[in-house]
């Protein structure tokens, strides 16, 4: 609801202007009355009105000095001007000072409200501005955030850091994860919370997510501000879970210094929750350290997997995993110390993954905690999910290539709009439909319906981020003729309806 306040020396002028128009169906509610110009500016001050209707003349400050003065303590409020003189003077000197609109009294209804009208339509479409340009900012925040997290330390991000999140090589930072699972809106609600605790004036906090189950907070403090001493972090954490009444838990890096030492500080926020580290306070850790007794016998080998993983060779990666877990089983290696070395190794894929586009590959369930209870079975689970990278970076670099089906990909990316059929798609190749289908799920690891459905709806997540269009058009643009077959798909693929995508 927007706020309106009057100004007017004639007390009944004012009863007038709360009566004469039904102001809540405007979308407003009346904040304030003032006799004069000063209690005027005054009440401005305690009640933030979004529009004032004052008279020009009035005892003490008049209403043009009213809004010179507003212009610069209250710049988003708007005027219109009340006067039952008709002096040109008067209306351009209110224009000069971006008066919405100058009525002449006695005040006709029908234009007051036209005037009023008006006024929330400005409004209204400046706040909807404003909405999409911070949501704009907070996604850079949110990009700048992960890509330095994985360790891109270009110009570009070390610019968009201190542009964006006033991160500059003298700020002191930690990252805080949340335990896995937490869901965005929880993580929102905590931002507020902590914000209100934090006792470090400069220091500001940034939520950031890594895939779907993955959700923490970047603390930065000011180039002014104490370090965030291992204390201050206790204090701020322990408050926090106090407040909040759940038992969920917090797993914080170390300190770190500046934009490029982001990546680290990532890393320590998982080893600290995969090793949980004992803090003293209940569902906090602390990163403490490597594990630098259990390292030597591992050395190289992080580089061959990776090494194996990014040739997107599945039997080169077999080979280096069984060695891996060989090499666990024959060591005296803690369970905890297992999850961090491979959430490392992890990351490193992800890094890879993610620069050639494919984050939403991987990202979904990458860092779910492992639990080695038994190397067997951790090793088939670990051997499952890098072989699936490997494979999706093999198909990124053309290894082991259809080039038809390849074709046939391009094909319907060009055409999912129309009433694509895998027969229709294998006569246009003058393949058989069967043999056609056969040897697309081979290379795509999806059914020809599958993947047509996936790249529709990646066609209108496109269309529902960058246009304003309603859903059942953006189905018809995309090639579904039923718009609930198209919220069915659309939820089925993203987890969410195309509404909610929408909005978010």
């Amino acid at each position: 609801m927007l706020r309106v306040m009057f100004a007017d020396d004639e007390p009944y002028m004012l009863e007038g202007l709360r009566l004469m128009i039904d102001w809540h169906k405007l979308g407003f509610e009346v904040c304030g009355e003032a006799l004069d110009g000063e209690d005027a500016l005054a009440m401005m001050a305690s009640t933030r009105p979004h529009l004032v209707l004052t008279d020009v003349r009035m005892p003490v400050i008049d209403g043009l000095k009213l809004i010179e003065l507003a212009a610069t303590l209250h710049p988003e409020a708007k005027f219109i001007i009340l006067s039952g003189y008709a002096d040109f003077e008067y209306a351009k000197r209110a224009m000069r000072h971006g008066v919405a609109n100058y009525l002449m009294k006695p005040l006709n209804e029908g234009e007051l409200v036209a005037a009023v009208e008006a006024v929330a339509n400005t409004i209204q479409a400046r706040e909807t501005h404003n909405q999409y340009e911070s949501a704009a900012l907070d996604r850079l925040r949110l990009e700048t955030i992960s890509k330095l997290m994985q360790g891109e330390i270009g110009q570009k991000w070390m610019d968009q850091a201190n542009a964006l999140l006033n991160l500059h090589e003298s700020s002191s930072i930690r990252c805080i994860l949340l335990e896995p699972d937490v869901q965005a809106q929880v993580q929102l609600n905590l931002k507020q919370v902590i914000e209100d605790m934090i006792k470090l004036p400069q220091a500001t906090l940034f939520p950031f997510g890594v895939g779907k189950e993955r959700q923490g907070f970047l603390l930065v403090s000011g180039p002014e501000e104490p370090d965030l001493a291992p204390a201050i972090m206790i204090e701020l954490v322990a408050s926090v879970r106090n407040n909040w009444g759940s038992s969920l838990s917090f797993s914080v890096s170390g300190e770190h210094k500046g934009p490029h030492a982001l990546k680290e500080a990532f890393r320590e926020g998982l080893l600290a929750e995969m090793c949980k580290f004992p803090s003293g306070t209940e569902g906090v850790y602390f990163y403490q350290g490597e594990w630098s007794a259990e390292l030597p016998a591992f050395v190289g080998m992080t580089e061959s997997i990776l090494a194996a993983v990014g040739s997107g060779c599945p039997e080169t990666v077999r080979a280096h995993v069984h060695h891996l877990f060989i090499t666990l089983s024959r060591q005296s290696v803690s369970g905890s110390w297992v999850s961090a070395y491979l959430g490392n190794i992890k990351l490193e894929i992800l890094k890879v993954v993610t620069q050639s586009g494919g984050e939403d590959v991987l990202a979904p369930n990458w860092f779910a905690s492992y639990v080695p209870t038994d190397l067997g079975l951790l090793e088939r689970k670990v051997m499952r999910e890098f072989l699936q990278a490997a494979e999706w970076i093999g198909q990124k670099k053309g290894i082991g290539q259809d080039p038809v089906i390849s074709a046939a990909e391009d094909y319907v990316k060009s055409h999912y709009s129309e009433k694509l059929q895998l027969q229709h798609v294998a006569e246009h190749f003058r393949l058989n439909p069967a043999y056609f289908g056969q040897r697309f799920k081979k290379q795509v690891s999806l059914t020809f319906n599958e993947y047509l459905h996936v790249v529709r709806i990646d066609e209108a997540k496109k269309l529902l981020r960058r246009e304003e269009l309603k859903i059942s058009d953006v189905a018809v643009r995309v090639g579904y003729s039923d718009s609930e077959q198209f919220v069915t798909k659309f939820k089925a693929l993203t987890g969410l309806l195309p509404s909610a995508y929408k909005k978010g």
